[in-house]
Protein backbone atom coordinates (compact mmCIF):
# COMPACT_ATOMS: atom_id res chain seq x y z
CA UNK A 1 0.00 0.00 0.00
CA UNK A 2 2.96 2.34 0.56
CA UNK A 3 3.57 2.38 -3.19
CA UNK A 4 0.07 3.54 -4.04
CA UNK A 5 -0.72 7.10 -4.98
CA UNK A 6 -2.89 9.27 -2.77
CA UNK A 7 -5.92 8.58 -4.94
CA UNK A 8 -5.32 4.84 -4.74
CA UNK A 9 -5.00 4.96 -0.96
CA UNK A 10 -8.28 6.83 -0.79
CA UNK A 11 -9.94 4.11 -2.84
CA UNK A 12 -8.51 1.39 -0.57
CA UNK A 13 -9.83 3.19 2.48
CA UNK A 14 -13.24 3.57 0.84
CA UNK A 15 -13.37 -0.08 -0.18
CA UNK A 16 -12.45 -1.17 3.33
CA UNK A 17 -15.11 1.18 4.61
CA UNK A 18 -17.68 -0.64 2.52
CA UNK A 19 -16.55 -3.96 3.95
CA UNK A 20 -16.63 -2.64 7.50
CA UNK A 21 -20.35 -1.95 7.15
CA UNK A 22 -20.91 -5.69 7.06
CA UNK A 23 -18.41 -6.53 9.77
CA UNK A 24 -19.65 -3.93 12.24
CA UNK A 25 -23.44 -3.69 12.00
CA UNK A 26 -23.65 -2.01 15.41
CA UNK A 27 -22.07 1.13 13.99
CA UNK A 28 -24.44 4.06 13.66
CA UNK A 29 -22.47 5.70 10.89
CA UNK A 30 -22.34 3.90 7.57
CA UNK A 31 -19.48 5.87 6.08
CA UNK A 32 -17.36 8.88 6.92
CA UNK A 33 -16.83 9.80 3.29
CA UNK A 34 -18.85 12.68 1.85
CA UNK A 35 -21.71 11.86 -0.45
CA UNK A 36 -22.08 14.41 -3.19
CA UNK A 37 -25.42 14.56 -4.88
CA UNK A 38 -27.08 11.99 -2.59
CA UNK A 39 -30.84 12.04 -2.75
CA UNK A 40 -31.33 11.86 1.02
CA UNK A 41 -33.68 14.84 1.03
CA UNK A 42 -35.75 13.72 -1.95
CA UNK A 43 -39.37 12.67 -1.59
CA UNK A 44 -41.69 10.46 -3.54
CA UNK A 45 -45.42 10.02 -3.27
CA UNK A 46 -46.64 6.44 -3.33
CA UNK A 47 -50.35 6.46 -2.38
CA UNK A 48 -51.36 3.02 -1.16
CA UNK A 49 -55.10 3.47 -0.90
CA UNK A 50 -57.52 4.73 1.71
CA UNK A 51 -58.13 1.27 3.13
CA UNK A 52 -54.85 1.49 4.99
CA UNK A 53 -55.65 4.68 6.89
CA UNK A 54 -55.64 4.47 10.66
CA UNK A 55 -53.37 1.47 11.08
CA UNK A 56 -50.19 1.76 13.12
CA UNK A 57 -46.63 1.66 11.83
CA UNK A 58 -44.83 -1.65 11.87
CA UNK A 59 -42.42 -0.54 14.58
CA UNK A 60 -42.90 2.89 16.17
CA UNK A 61 -40.33 1.82 18.75
CA UNK A 62 -37.66 2.00 16.06
CA UNK A 63 -37.99 5.41 14.37
CA UNK A 64 -36.14 6.28 11.20
CA UNK A 65 -33.02 8.44 11.27
CA UNK A 66 -33.92 12.15 10.92
CA UNK A 67 -32.23 12.46 7.52
CA UNK A 68 -33.49 9.17 6.09
CA UNK A 69 -35.04 8.98 2.66
CA UNK A 70 -38.72 9.25 3.55
CA UNK A 71 -41.81 9.33 1.36
CA UNK A 72 -43.81 12.54 1.37
CA UNK A 73 -47.10 11.74 3.12
CA UNK A 74 -50.14 12.50 0.97
CA UNK A 75 -53.19 14.32 2.35
CA UNK A 76 -54.46 11.01 3.69
CA UNK A 77 -51.48 9.31 5.32
CA UNK A 78 -50.84 5.78 4.05
CA UNK A 79 -49.66 2.92 6.17
CA UNK A 80 -46.49 3.35 8.14
CA UNK A 81 -46.80 7.12 8.57
CA UNK A 82 -46.28 8.69 11.97
CA UNK A 83 -49.61 10.54 11.71
CA UNK A 84 -51.47 7.23 11.93
CA UNK A 85 -49.69 5.88 15.02
CA UNK A 86 -51.81 5.49 18.15
CA UNK A 87 -50.54 6.52 21.55
CA UNK A 88 -48.69 3.67 23.23
CA UNK A 89 -48.08 3.03 26.92
CA UNK A 90 -44.64 1.64 26.11
CA UNK A 91 -41.66 2.64 24.02
CA UNK A 92 -39.10 -0.16 24.19
CA UNK A 93 -35.70 -0.69 22.57
CA UNK A 94 -33.13 -3.48 22.72
CA UNK A 95 -29.68 -1.98 22.18
CA UNK A 96 -25.95 -2.33 22.89
CA UNK A 97 -25.28 -6.09 22.75
CA UNK A 98 -22.33 -6.76 25.06
CA UNK A 99 -20.28 -9.94 25.27
CA UNK A 100 -19.24 -11.11 28.72
CA UNK A 101 -17.21 -14.06 29.96
CA UNK A 102 -14.88 -16.39 28.10
CA UNK A 103 -15.03 -19.78 26.46
CA UNK A 104 -18.10 -21.94 27.07
CA UNK A 105 -19.35 -19.53 29.76
CA UNK A 106 -19.36 -16.53 27.42
CA UNK A 107 -22.71 -14.89 26.72
CA UNK A 108 -24.22 -11.76 25.20
CA UNK A 109 -26.34 -9.38 27.27
CA UNK A 110 -28.64 -6.77 25.74
CA UNK A 111 -29.56 -3.41 27.16
CA UNK A 112 -33.36 -3.01 27.31
CA UNK A 113 -34.46 0.61 27.48
CA UNK A 114 -38.13 1.28 28.14
CA UNK A 115 -40.32 4.28 28.78
CA UNK A 116 -43.82 3.57 30.07
CA UNK A 117 -46.89 5.42 31.32
CA UNK A 118 -48.23 2.36 33.18
CA UNK A 119 -49.08 3.43 36.72
CA UNK A 120 -48.15 0.12 38.37
CA UNK A 121 -44.50 0.48 37.37
CA UNK A 122 -42.03 1.93 39.87
CA UNK A 123 -40.48 4.24 37.26
CA UNK A 124 -41.44 5.66 33.91
CA UNK A 125 -37.89 5.24 32.58
CA UNK A 126 -36.39 1.77 32.82
CA UNK A 127 -33.00 0.49 31.74
CA UNK A 128 -31.57 -2.95 32.47
CA UNK A 129 -29.35 -5.67 30.99
CA UNK A 130 -31.01 -8.90 29.96
CA UNK A 131 -29.61 -12.16 28.63
CA UNK A 132 -31.30 -14.33 26.02
CA UNK A 133 -32.50 -16.74 28.74
CA UNK A 134 -34.43 -13.89 30.35
CA UNK A 135 -36.36 -13.42 27.12
CA UNK A 136 -36.98 -17.17 27.14
CA UNK A 137 -38.35 -16.90 30.67
CA UNK A 138 -40.75 -14.16 29.58
CA UNK A 139 -41.90 -16.23 26.61
CA UNK A 140 -42.50 -19.29 28.80
CA UNK A 141 -44.48 -17.30 31.37
CA UNK A 142 -46.68 -15.61 28.81
CA UNK A 143 -47.30 -18.84 26.89
CA UNK A 144 -48.38 -20.66 30.04
CA UNK A 145 -50.45 -17.86 31.55
CA UNK A 146 -52.06 -16.57 28.35
CA UNK A 147 -52.77 -19.59 26.11
CA UNK A 148 -54.00 -18.94 22.55
CA UNK A 149 -52.70 -15.40 22.44
CA UNK A 150 -50.42 -15.08 19.45
CA UNK A 151 -46.94 -14.80 20.95
CA UNK A 152 -44.14 -14.98 18.36
CA UNK A 153 -41.46 -17.57 19.00
CA UNK A 154 -38.00 -16.35 19.84
CA UNK A 155 -35.09 -16.64 17.39
CA UNK A 156 -32.84 -19.67 17.63
CA UNK A 157 -30.24 -19.52 20.35
CA UNK A 158 -27.59 -20.31 17.77
CA UNK A 159 -27.17 -21.67 14.27
CA UNK A 160 -27.76 -25.31 13.41
CA UNK A 161 -24.07 -25.72 12.55
CA UNK A 162 -22.15 -26.84 15.68
CA UNK A 163 -19.17 -24.81 14.43
CA UNK A 164 -21.27 -21.68 14.03
CA UNK A 165 -19.90 -18.61 15.79
CA UNK A 166 -22.76 -17.41 17.99
CA UNK A 167 -20.80 -14.22 18.67
CA UNK A 168 -20.66 -13.28 15.00
CA UNK A 169 -21.55 -9.58 14.65
CA UNK A 170 -24.19 -10.11 11.97
CA UNK A 171 -25.83 -12.94 13.92
CA UNK A 172 -25.98 -10.84 17.10
CA UNK A 173 -27.46 -7.88 15.24
CA UNK A 174 -30.08 -10.12 13.67
CA UNK A 175 -31.01 -11.52 17.06
CA UNK A 176 -31.03 -8.08 18.71
CA UNK A 177 -33.56 -6.89 16.12
CA UNK A 178 -35.68 -10.02 16.64
CA UNK A 179 -35.70 -9.60 20.43
CA UNK A 180 -36.74 -5.97 20.08
CA UNK A 181 -39.62 -6.94 17.80
CA UNK A 182 -40.64 -9.66 20.26
CA UNK A 183 -40.90 -7.09 23.04
CA UNK A 184 -42.67 -4.70 20.70
CA UNK A 185 -45.38 -7.31 20.05
CA UNK A 186 -45.83 -7.84 23.78
CA UNK A 187 -46.06 -4.19 24.82
CA UNK A 188 -48.47 -3.41 21.96
CA UNK A 189 -50.83 -6.26 22.86
CA UNK A 190 -53.89 -5.01 24.79
CA UNK A 191 -53.73 -7.92 27.26
CA UNK A 192 -50.10 -9.00 27.41
CA UNK A 193 -48.89 -5.44 28.04
CA UNK A 194 -50.51 -5.57 31.50
CA UNK A 195 -49.03 -8.94 32.45
CA UNK A 196 -47.12 -9.39 35.68
CA UNK A 197 -44.46 -11.37 33.81
CA UNK A 198 -43.65 -8.38 31.62
CA UNK A 199 -43.29 -6.15 34.67
CA UNK A 200 -40.95 -8.66 36.32
CA UNK A 201 -38.91 -8.82 33.11
CA UNK A 202 -38.58 -5.04 32.97
CA UNK A 203 -38.19 -4.26 36.67
CA UNK A 204 -37.45 -7.50 38.50
CA UNK A 205 -34.27 -9.15 39.67
CA UNK A 206 -32.54 -11.86 37.65
CA UNK A 207 -33.25 -14.36 40.44
CA UNK A 208 -36.96 -13.99 39.67
CA UNK A 209 -36.40 -15.23 36.12
CA UNK A 210 -34.78 -18.62 36.64
CA UNK A 211 -35.77 -21.25 34.09
CA UNK A 212 -36.32 -24.90 34.98
CA UNK A 213 -33.92 -27.21 33.15
CA UNK A 214 -36.65 -28.60 30.88
CA UNK A 215 -37.54 -25.06 29.73
CA UNK A 216 -34.02 -23.95 28.85
CA UNK A 217 -33.31 -23.71 25.12
CA UNK A 218 -30.75 -26.00 23.57
CA UNK A 219 -27.67 -24.43 22.01
CA UNK A 220 -28.59 -25.59 18.52
CA UNK A 221 -31.82 -25.87 16.59
CA UNK A 222 -35.23 -24.25 16.87
CA UNK A 223 -36.81 -22.81 19.95
CA UNK A 224 -40.43 -23.49 20.94
CA UNK A 225 -41.18 -25.13 17.61
CA UNK A 226 -43.33 -28.23 17.70
CA UNK A 227 -44.02 -30.60 14.86
CA UNK A 228 -46.97 -32.26 16.62
CA UNK A 229 -50.25 -32.16 14.79
CA UNK A 230 -53.58 -31.42 16.51
CA UNK A 231 -55.96 -34.38 16.78
CA UNK A 232 -58.12 -34.10 13.67
CA UNK A 233 -60.96 -36.12 15.13
CA UNK A 234 -61.86 -33.39 17.61
CA UNK A 235 -61.10 -30.34 15.48
CA UNK A 236 -63.83 -27.91 14.60
CA UNK A 237 -63.96 -27.22 10.81
CA UNK A 238 -63.58 -23.50 11.59
CA UNK A 239 -60.20 -24.05 13.22
CA UNK A 240 -59.16 -26.58 10.60
CA UNK A 241 -59.73 -23.82 8.04
CA UNK A 242 -57.64 -21.45 10.16
CA UNK A 243 -54.83 -23.99 10.21
CA UNK A 244 -54.97 -24.40 6.45
CA UNK A 245 -54.92 -20.62 5.99
CA UNK A 246 -51.82 -20.34 8.16
CA UNK A 247 -50.13 -23.26 6.43
CA UNK A 248 -50.61 -21.71 2.99
CA UNK A 249 -49.59 -18.25 4.21
CA UNK A 250 -46.41 -19.66 5.78
CA UNK A 251 -45.46 -21.44 2.55
CA UNK A 252 -45.81 -18.24 0.54
CA UNK A 253 -44.02 -16.16 3.17
CA UNK A 254 -41.14 -18.62 3.26
CA UNK A 255 -40.66 -18.35 -0.50
CA UNK A 256 -40.72 -14.54 -0.46
CA UNK A 257 -38.17 -14.51 2.36
CA UNK A 258 -35.92 -17.00 0.56
CA UNK A 259 -35.70 -14.99 -2.64
CA UNK A 260 -35.56 -11.63 -0.86
CA UNK A 261 -32.57 -12.80 1.16
CA UNK A 262 -30.97 -14.26 -1.96
CA UNK A 263 -31.34 -10.90 -3.69
CA UNK A 264 -29.71 -9.07 -0.78
CA UNK A 265 -26.82 -11.55 -0.63
CA UNK A 266 -26.14 -11.12 -4.34
CA UNK A 267 -26.30 -7.35 -3.99
CA UNK A 268 -23.74 -7.64 -1.21
CA UNK A 269 -21.49 -9.67 -3.52
CA UNK A 270 -21.98 -7.10 -6.29
CA UNK A 271 -20.88 -4.34 -3.93
CA UNK A 272 -17.71 -6.24 -3.04
CA UNK A 273 -16.94 -6.85 -6.73
CA UNK A 274 -17.51 -3.19 -7.60
CA UNK A 275 -15.14 -2.15 -4.83
CA UNK A 276 -12.45 -4.50 -6.13
CA UNK A 277 -13.01 -3.28 -9.71
CA UNK A 278 -12.70 0.31 -8.54
CA UNK A 279 -9.35 -0.37 -6.93
CA UNK A 280 -7.96 -2.07 -10.05
CA UNK A 281 -9.19 0.77 -12.29
CA UNK A 282 -7.45 3.35 -10.12
CA UNK A 283 -4.28 1.26 -10.17
CA UNK A 284 -4.55 1.09 -13.98
CA UNK A 285 -4.96 4.86 -14.09
CA UNK A 286 -1.78 5.34 -12.08
CA UNK A 287 0.07 3.02 -14.42
CA UNK A 288 -1.16 4.93 -17.48
CA UNK A 289 0.00 8.20 -15.96
CA UNK A 290 3.52 6.84 -15.50
CA UNK A 291 3.85 5.83 -19.17
CA UNK A 292 4.28 9.47 -20.25
CA UNK A 293 2.30 8.90 -23.45
CA UNK A 294 0.64 11.95 -25.13
CA UNK A 295 -2.89 10.99 -24.03
CA UNK A 296 -1.78 9.48 -20.73
CA UNK A 297 -3.12 12.30 -18.55
CA UNK A 298 -6.63 12.15 -20.03
CA UNK A 299 -6.69 8.34 -20.03
CA UNK A 300 -5.40 8.20 -16.48
CA UNK A 301 -8.10 10.59 -15.26
CA UNK A 302 -10.81 8.49 -16.93
CA UNK A 303 -9.57 5.35 -15.19
CA UNK A 304 -9.33 7.15 -11.86
CA UNK A 305 -12.78 8.71 -12.15
CA UNK A 306 -14.44 5.45 -13.18
CA UNK A 307 -12.65 3.63 -10.36
CA UNK A 308 -13.84 6.24 -7.87
CA UNK A 309 -17.37 5.81 -9.25
CA UNK A 310 -17.22 2.04 -8.68
CA UNK A 311 -15.87 2.61 -5.18
CA UNK A 312 -18.67 5.08 -4.42
CA UNK A 313 -21.30 2.66 -5.70
CA UNK A 314 -19.77 -0.20 -3.70
CA UNK A 315 -20.26 1.73 -0.47
CA UNK A 316 -23.76 2.78 -1.55
CA UNK A 317 -24.65 -0.86 -2.23
CA UNK A 318 -23.46 -1.93 1.22
CA UNK A 319 -25.72 0.73 2.73
CA UNK A 320 -28.57 -0.55 0.58
CA UNK A 321 -27.90 -4.10 1.76
CA UNK A 322 -28.14 -2.97 5.38
CA UNK A 323 -31.43 -1.17 4.70
CA UNK A 324 -32.92 -4.13 2.84
CA UNK A 325 -31.92 -6.56 5.58
CA UNK A 326 -33.52 -4.48 8.33
CA UNK A 327 -36.62 -3.32 6.46
CA UNK A 328 -37.38 -6.41 4.38
CA UNK A 329 -35.53 -9.61 5.32
CA UNK A 330 -35.77 -9.13 9.09
CA UNK A 331 -39.45 -8.21 8.81
CA UNK A 332 -40.22 -11.38 6.87
CA UNK A 333 -38.30 -13.45 9.41
CA UNK A 334 -40.32 -11.93 12.23
CA UNK A 335 -43.55 -12.82 10.47
CA UNK A 336 -42.35 -16.39 10.10
CA UNK A 337 -41.85 -16.44 13.87
CA UNK A 338 -45.31 -14.93 14.30
CA UNK A 339 -46.73 -17.78 12.22
CA UNK A 340 -45.03 -20.28 14.55
CA UNK A 341 -46.80 -18.57 17.45
CA UNK A 342 -50.15 -18.88 15.65
CA UNK A 343 -49.56 -22.58 14.99
CA UNK A 344 -48.79 -23.11 18.67
CA UNK A 345 -52.08 -21.39 19.59
CA UNK A 346 -53.96 -23.63 17.17
CA UNK A 347 -52.38 -26.70 18.80
CA UNK A 348 -53.35 -25.40 22.25
CA UNK A 349 -56.96 -24.88 21.18
CA UNK A 350 -57.06 -28.33 19.60
CA UNK A 351 -55.70 -29.81 22.81
CA UNK A 352 -58.41 -28.10 24.88
CA UNK A 353 -61.07 -29.41 22.50
CA UNK A 354 -59.57 -32.88 22.74
CA UNK A 355 -59.64 -32.69 26.53
CA UNK A 356 -63.32 -31.73 26.44
CA UNK A 357 -64.20 -34.72 24.26
CA UNK A 358 -62.12 -37.02 26.44
CA UNK A 359 -63.99 -35.92 29.58
CA UNK A 360 -67.28 -36.17 27.70
CA UNK A 361 -66.47 -39.74 26.69
CA UNK A 362 -65.50 -40.58 30.27
CA UNK A 363 -68.79 -39.14 31.55
CA UNK A 364 -70.75 -41.20 29.04
CA UNK A 365 -68.95 -44.38 30.12
CA UNK A 366 -69.66 -43.70 33.78
CA UNK A 367 -73.33 -42.99 33.14
CA UNK A 368 -73.66 -46.25 31.21
CA UNK A 369 -71.81 -48.12 33.95
CA UNK A 370 -74.05 -46.59 36.60
CA UNK A 371 -77.09 -47.79 34.73
CA UNK A 372 -75.59 -51.28 34.80
CA UNK A 373 -74.62 -50.84 38.43
CA UNK A 374 -70.86 -51.24 38.09
CA UNK A 375 -67.63 -50.23 36.30
CA UNK A 376 -64.84 -52.75 36.41
CA UNK A 377 -66.25 -54.23 39.58
CA UNK A 378 -66.46 -50.86 41.34
CA UNK A 379 -69.91 -49.28 41.71
CA UNK A 380 -70.41 -45.77 40.24
CA UNK A 381 -71.91 -43.26 42.66
CA UNK A 382 -73.72 -39.98 42.15
CA UNK A 383 -70.60 -38.22 43.40
CA UNK A 384 -68.58 -39.82 40.58
CA UNK A 385 -71.11 -38.61 38.03
CA UNK A 386 -71.15 -35.11 39.52
CA UNK A 387 -67.35 -34.92 39.43
CA UNK A 388 -67.29 -36.11 35.82
CA UNK A 389 -69.94 -33.55 34.88
CA UNK A 390 -67.95 -30.81 36.60
CA UNK A 391 -64.82 -31.70 34.61
CA UNK A 392 -66.81 -31.77 31.38
CA UNK A 393 -68.28 -28.35 32.07
CA UNK A 394 -64.91 -26.83 32.97
CA UNK A 395 -63.32 -28.31 29.86
CA UNK A 396 -66.21 -27.06 27.72
CA UNK A 397 -65.90 -23.53 29.10
CA UNK A 398 -62.13 -23.54 28.61
CA UNK A 399 -62.43 -24.82 25.03
CA UNK A 400 -65.02 -22.17 24.20
CA UNK A 401 -62.94 -19.43 25.84
CA UNK A 402 -59.80 -20.42 23.96
CA UNK A 403 -61.75 -20.76 20.73
CA UNK A 404 -63.12 -17.23 21.02
CA UNK A 405 -59.69 -15.93 21.97
CA UNK A 406 -58.28 -17.61 18.88
CA UNK A 407 -60.92 -15.95 16.68
CA UNK A 408 -60.16 -12.53 18.13
CA UNK A 409 -56.42 -13.01 17.74
CA UNK A 410 -56.81 -14.17 14.16
CA UNK A 411 -58.75 -10.99 13.37
CA UNK A 412 -55.92 -8.89 14.82
CA UNK A 413 -53.37 -11.03 12.98
CA UNK A 414 -54.99 -10.50 9.58
CA UNK A 415 -55.29 -6.75 10.08
CA UNK A 416 -51.66 -6.46 11.16
CA UNK A 417 -50.55 -8.67 8.26
CA UNK A 418 -52.29 -6.50 5.69
CA UNK A 419 -50.74 -3.34 7.10
CA UNK A 420 -47.23 -4.46 7.99
CA UNK A 421 -46.43 -6.49 4.90
CA UNK A 422 -47.60 -3.66 2.67
CA UNK A 423 -45.44 -1.31 4.73
CA UNK A 424 -42.53 -3.67 4.13
CA UNK A 425 -43.18 -3.58 0.36
CA UNK A 426 -43.48 0.19 0.50
CA UNK A 427 -40.09 0.48 2.18
CA UNK A 428 -38.53 -1.98 -0.26
CA UNK A 429 -39.68 0.12 -3.23
CA UNK A 430 -38.53 3.25 -1.43
CA UNK A 431 -35.02 1.78 -1.10
CA UNK A 432 -34.93 0.88 -4.80
CA UNK A 433 -35.93 4.43 -5.80
CA UNK A 434 -33.26 5.91 -3.57
CA UNK A 435 -30.67 3.52 -4.97
CA UNK A 436 -31.73 4.30 -8.54
CA UNK A 437 -31.07 8.00 -8.03
CA UNK A 438 -27.60 7.31 -6.64
CA UNK A 439 -26.66 4.79 -9.35
CA UNK A 440 -27.85 6.98 -12.24
CA UNK A 441 -26.11 10.09 -10.95
CA UNK A 442 -22.84 8.23 -10.26
CA UNK A 443 -22.65 6.65 -13.72
CA UNK A 444 -23.52 9.96 -15.36
CA UNK A 445 -20.58 11.62 -13.64
CA UNK A 446 -18.31 8.77 -14.69
CA UNK A 447 -19.57 8.97 -18.28
CA UNK A 448 -18.82 12.68 -18.39
CA UNK A 449 -15.18 11.99 -17.50
CA UNK A 450 -14.76 8.96 -19.77
CA UNK A 451 -16.03 10.60 -22.99
CA UNK A 452 -14.66 14.09 -22.36
CA UNK A 453 -12.74 15.31 -25.43
CA UNK A 454 -13.59 12.26 -27.56
CA UNK A 455 -14.90 12.76 -31.09
CA UNK A 456 -18.51 11.45 -31.04
CA UNK A 457 -17.98 9.96 -34.49
CA UNK A 458 -15.64 7.28 -33.12
CA UNK A 459 -18.03 6.25 -30.35
CA UNK A 460 -20.49 3.37 -30.83
CA UNK A 461 -23.71 4.51 -32.56
CA UNK A 462 -22.12 7.86 -33.24
CA UNK A 463 -22.12 8.83 -29.58
CA UNK A 464 -25.90 8.57 -29.18
CA UNK A 465 -26.80 8.93 -25.51
CA UNK A 466 -23.70 10.97 -24.68
CA UNK A 467 -25.13 14.36 -25.63
CA UNK A 468 -24.06 16.93 -23.07
CA UNK A 469 -21.09 14.83 -21.93
CA UNK A 470 -18.72 14.95 -24.94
Amino acid sequence: QSRLSGCERECVRGHRGATSLLLAPFSQSTSSRPREGRMGDAYVTLPLGEDSVGYPEHSPSAPEQPHAFLPRPPATAPIGMAEAQPLSKFDVHVVEPTKSGNGYNAFVAYKVVCRTSMENYMSNDISMMRRFNHFVWLHVQLSEQYPCYFIPVLPDKSGIDPYFNRFDAEFIERRRWALQQFLFRIVQHPVLMASKALQVFLEGDENQMRLPEDKKPSLFGGLFKSNSQPPKAVQDPEFVAMGQYIKEFEAQLFEVHKFMERLVIRRKELGSSLGELGLTLITMGTHEEKTGEPEAATSSKSFHDLGSCCDHLAISLQEQVKDEMQKSVFVLEEWLRMVEGVKESLRTQAGSAGMYFAFLTDLDKKERAMQKGQQGGKPITEADISEAQRRVEEARQRAEMLGQRLRDEMTRFKKAKAVELRTMLFRFVEIQIKSGFVVTESWQRALSSVVKGIDPAILPNGGLGTEGYV
